[in-house]
């Protein structure tokens, strides 16, 4: 029977006892954050989005994605990388979130086009700023529709109409946001045709818009290859694994290996940044 020496024995104790103790009071400090960054940032952000969702049901979103990923990635990758793999899908709120926002700023931006034309067709039969406002938000869908009644609540609780344009730029930061801004606040600070201004502006978002699809539509190739050329490497080595599990193996388990996959990770990063800046021009 094979025996440890005492030195050895007491000092596995030592570490395991001290792993354990760490554990004991590093999760519950990392959760108690955990739970409060879903509380505070992520709500928040919601909330913003007009999107009412209590706290527990983003942890079960959280928890379910990190168990979801973490027992996928134990089937097919050794246990380090599941477990980094689990604890990576805890951001699935902020993913949601993040994309929640942008899609809703296309929305709105598409939607301020028509919305700048009603609002000046208003103001020129004879509507103030405000009643232009209340109709706008009352005729046009979401979410255009929340963002103006938002303003017309604050404006008639007295708030100042400067600070709630900049709250809305700051919701829904875009340049068509920031021109609808200045030219609302420059009219409201001293005076000018502002129906006219908003025909203006409605009419060169509406050509920009166009711009923008059809430059949408030229490189939406490029982008695809992009995205294919990512996908490619991983998909590869994902085949050779299931075919060779033991070969593939090594690059997870042996040094060189993993200097392997760092840089093939790192390169397939560099060039999937170089092709979105390539295929991202700015109207």
């Amino acid at each position: 029977m094979l025996t440890l020496p005492t030195g050895i024995t007491v000092s596995v104790f030592i570490a395991s006892a001290s792993a354990f103790i760490a554990a004991a009071v590093l999760l519950p400090l990392a959760a108690r954050r955990y739970h409060q960054h879903m509380e505070g940032t992520v709500g928040v952000a919601l909330r913003a989005q007009f999107i009412a969702m209590p706290t527990s049901r983003l942890l079960l979103i959280a928890g379910l994605s990190g168990l979801c990923l973490a027992a996928l990635g134990a089937v097919f990758l050794p246990w380090p990388l599941a477990l980094g793999l689990g604890v990576g899908g805890l951001a699935a709120p902020n993913m949601l979130v993040s994309a929640l926002r942008q899609r809703r700023q296309r929305a709105l931006i598409r939607q301020l086009p028509d919305a700048l034309q009603a609002l000046a067709s208003s103001l020129r039969a004879g509507s103030n700023l405000g009643r232009g406002l209340e109709l706008v938000s009352r005729r046009q869908p979401r979410p255009l529709a929340e963002e103006f009644g938002l303003i017309i609540q604050r404006q008639r609780l007295g708030d100042d109409f400067g600070r709630i344009l900049d709250d809305l730029h700051r919701r829904v930061p875009g340049e068509e946001i920031a021109l609808f801004r200045s030219a609302v606040l420059i009219a409201h600070q001293v005076g000018g045709d502002l129906a006219g201004t908003l025909e203006i502006l409605a009419a060169t978002l509406r050509e920009r818009a166009a711009v923008e699809d059809r430059i949408q539509a030229l490189t939406a190739m490029g982008r695809m290859q992009g995205r294919v050329m990512a996908g490619l490497p991983v998909a590869i080595g994902g085949m050779l694994y299931f075919q060779q599990p033991e070969l593939m193996g090594r690059l997870f388990t042996d040094l060189a290996g993993q200097a392997v996959l760092a840089i093939a990770t790192i390169m397939i990063l560099l060039a999937s940044w170089w092709i979105r800046r390539l295929v991202s021009i700015d109207v």
